[in-house]
């Protein structure tokens, strides 16, 4: 499923069956979602950065989602869903992962979360001149996980049997290859892109809520932002399970600046 039909051309070339729908339009979805054994849904996990009000956009997607998905009567469903969406306030866009999690475990389903670490792909914005920008304090150990890796784990969990029974869902942490600092995720990227001296570079939240107004960003996800970086930062966002065979993905920080990073033109400047 997709929103345009450029976007599924690969998928259909594989195979796939496609459907274009855009995520509040309920027959569409429906539609789609009419005959599936199981389902993997998620909202949108990036920022559309000029919203007037994100949440209340997530909100619409998935109450549109889960009606849709009652109606198709689906048994089986698995979300993209991210590490502090057991808080119901105070992270940021992941409040509205915390709804999603809550409407779909109303259904009568068997349901697994996967909540996803900090995504290792947020990297790409953050190599600059002065070095490795970002608002996270720099000892601060995260869960980096591949976007592929997630959908690897997505695919998995739908394909395998699961002990998840209506009302009662399965929460599965996806937490990377290990977890790293931004310190840390800084010196493995400027030892491999030629600049070992390469630093890290812990904007203030003040900092970084202007950079993105600067950047026209709407200043309700600016709030929401920052709200992530003060998260991840006190602790408030963190991974609640023990890292195990299950929440542990292939990915280490040094294939992804190697086949991702380094392709993609990313380079530590001279």
């Amino acid at each position: 499923m997709a929103r345009t039909t450029q976007t599924l051309a690969p998928l259909q070339k594989a195979g796939a069956e496609p459907f274009v729908a855009q995520p509040t339009d309920h027959t569409a979805l429906t539609e789609a979602f009419t005959g599936a054994h199981g389902v993997y849904v998620m909202v949108q996990p990036n920022y559309i950065p000029d919203s007037p009000d994100f949440l209340a956009h997530q909100k619409r997607i998935v109450d549109t989602m889960v009606t849709a998905l009652a109606s198709a009567g689906i048994r089986r469903i698995v979300t993209l869903s991210s590490w502090g969406a057991d808080k119901p306030e105070g992270t940021g866009p992941v409040v509205g992962l915390h709804y999603l999690e809550e409407q779909v475990d109303f259904l009568d389903a068997a349901v697994t979360h996967l909540r996803a670490g900090y995504f290792m792909e947020n990297l790409l914005g953050c190599v600059r001149p002065e070095g490795v920008v970002a608002p996270f304090d720099a000892d601060i150990a995260m869960p980096f996980v591949a976007a592929a890796d997630i959908g690897h784990a997505a695919a998995e969990t739908l394909i395998a049997p699961t002990q998840a029974i209506p009302g009662h869902p399965e929460i599965v942490e996806i937490q990377g290859e290990r977890d790293l600092s931004m310190r840390e995720a800084t010196q493995v990227i400027g030892k491999l892109t030629g600049r070992p001296d390469l630093r890290y570079v812990r904007q203030s939240t003040d900092e970084f809520a202007a950079e993105q107004r600067a950047a026209g960003v709407s200043a309700g996800v600016a709030v929401l932002m920052v709200q992530v970086a003060n998260a991840i930062n006190s602790g408030h966002t963190r991974a609640l399970q023990p890292r195990s065979a299950r929440t542990t993905t292939p990915t280490s920080i040094e294939s992804f600046v190697t086949n991702v990073l380094l392709p993609q033109g990313i380079k530590a400047p001279a």
